[in-house]
């Protein structure tokens, strides 16, 4: 259905990076089907960008305005120009604000006064907004029961990869040099130091296999402090790059990792290095959960281990450098998955109709 939004002019609107990931996938699938996408962007601060966003927004000739991740906070200036204009607001907010700072990093009191601005915006924004957009039905189920939203305000899009930038290349032949890759934020749901501890589980079992983590965030130093107090000698440390390179490491290894942290997060969301692994055709290990299995198959198209258990890791890890039957198979089956499902190809006829439904007042959704 490639021209169901040919003709509609969409506003992608709010503080966001329209060059993040999920940003520039939507936008790229709302252009393959059809639609004029128009970046009204501004990455100051609340009071400076506001009278910004509504003028340009405002005089912009579109059929829709999507709040980007993660611009919650512009979802009330977005909603009370659509209203104006008589067309629809869609919020596409990844994550929870206040999952983020109180569950996820701790980094905020549950009770404290951001902690109850955080909750707020997430609840506004999705009150507000027509349809929201999650990547899973696992967290759209915890929105719904965390802010009292219903079920209809909600519409999965899976979060997906760029298959232009992120495509199979050959497998590395070295048998003596087996990589295991992870690249992330390094929030704590993503459980690095659970790879660093299978790493050395590895090592000590002398298993010649070498570790790449690549990234910085919250948890890095705490990570990479744990790799030296271990006195770990098969991991390397790489800084954030950027996305070409990042291609580049995920072909020269021969299994990504995802995520394994031990907190509610981590079994709701399905992150971009899952299905940039898929994409470029590498044995992907990941955490068991209800989110991933609503996606992928255990040992068909990824390999599921406990979570926060660096011996199930490290125990899948050597059944992989093993194997490499199974490990080509489970590449190849993941990869024919992600061109059926999870391409940007794949990925925008459901966009487009989400889109569309909502400018033809199909795919509305009263309050929750």
């Amino acid at each position: 259905m490639p021209g169901i939004l040919t003709g509609r002019r969409i506003a992608h609107f709010g503080h966001h990076d329209p060059y993040y990931s999920r940003n520039r996938i939507i936008a790229k699938a709302l252009m393959l089907c059809g639609a004029e996408v128009t970046q009204i962007a501004d990455g100051r601060t609340f009071l400076r960008r506001t009278p910004r966003l509504i003028g340009e927004v405002a005089r912009a000739d579109v059929d829709a305005i999507l709040v980007g991740f993660p611009s919650h906070s512009d979802v009330p200036a977005a909603s009370t120009v659509a209203r104006a204009k008589g067309i629809p607001t869609l919020f596409d907010p990844l994550t929870s604000q206040w999952e983020n700072a109180v569950i996820d990093r701790q980094a905020i009191p549950r009770r404290s006064i951001r902690a109850g601005r955080y909750r707020l915006y997430d609840s506004m924004a999705c009150r507000l907004a027509d349809l929201v957009l999650l990547d899973t039905q696992a967290h759209i189920d915890f929105f719904c029961n965390e802010f009292g939203l219903a079920q209809s305000k909600f519409r999965r899009v899976w979060v997906g990869s760029d298959e232009q930038i992120m495509k199979p290349l050959e497998e590395p032949q070295r048998r003596d040099d087996f990589v295991v890759f992870f690249y992330g934020s390094f929030r704590p749901f993503q459980g690095a130091d659970y790879i660093v501890r299978a790493a050395r589980v590895l090592e000590q079992r002398r298993e010649r296999i070498r570790f790449v983590l690549c990234g910085d965030g919250p948890t890095y130093q705490s990570v990479r402090a744990l790799s030296e107090r271990l006195g770990v000698g098969n991991v390397e440390f790489l800084p954030r790059c950027s996305l070409q390179r990042l291609a580049a490491l995920i072909s020269a290894s021969h299994v990504c990792l995802g995520v394994f942290g031990t907190n509610a997060k981590a079994l709701r969301v399905i992150p971009n290095k899952v299905f940039d692994a898929l994409a470029c055709q590498r044995a992907l290990i990941t955490g068991d959960g209800p989110a991933v299995r609503e996606a992928l198959t255990d040992r068909d198209h990824v390999w599921l281990c406990r979570i926060g258990d660096e011996e199930a890791l490290a125990d899948a890890i050597a059944t992989l450098r093993q194997d490499p039957g199974l490990r080509n198979r489970i590449a190849t089956n993941g990869h024919e998955l992600f061109q059926r499902r999870f391409s940007t190809v794949a990925l925008a006829p459901e966009i487009g109709r989400i889109v569309r439904g909502a400018i033809d007042g199909s795919g509305g959704a009263t309050a929750g």
